[in-house]
């Protein structure tokens, strides 16, 4: 898997694709220029992969392509990992993330650290 930037405390704010297809695949829409993935092959980018296509051009050519290679039976890529919901437990002030286990959806910390709104100091 290549993984560009991300550490320890950054990976849940990832995104991870695959090539499923038995073969290399040149994938254009992949940003930032586009991707050569073998098969099986993920890369990991930055971010929420769908928003990449946010600043395609007029005619979506980038995103059109990205849903036709997603969007059959068998796909020929996929979503392995997207990044992780961010949500604030309203009686803590807690951000906190969906982790799933085992089919249990439960809340943990992020993976950059422990954060409340209500205990939180500002400055250095």
């Amino acid at each position: 898997m290549a993984l560009f930037g991300a550490n320890t405390l950054t990976t849940c704010l990832y995104s991870t694709v695959r090539n499923m297809l038995n073969r290399e695949v040149y994938y254009g829409f992949l940003p930032p220029h586009g991707r050569r993935l073998a098969s099986g092959e993920e890369v990991t980018v930055f971010g929420d992969i769908q928003h990449h296509f946010a600043r395609q051009t007029a005619n979506d050519r980038g995103r059109r392509s990205f849903e036709a290679a997603i969007g059959k039976a068998d796909p020929d890529i996929v979503i392995a990992k997207s990044p992780d919901l961010h949500l604030v437990d309203a009686t803590t002030d807690e951000t906190r993330v969906i982790s799933l286990s085992a089919g249990v959806f439960t809340a943990v910390d992020p993976c950059w650290g422990t954060y409340s709104s209500s205990a939180a100091g500002l400055g250095n």
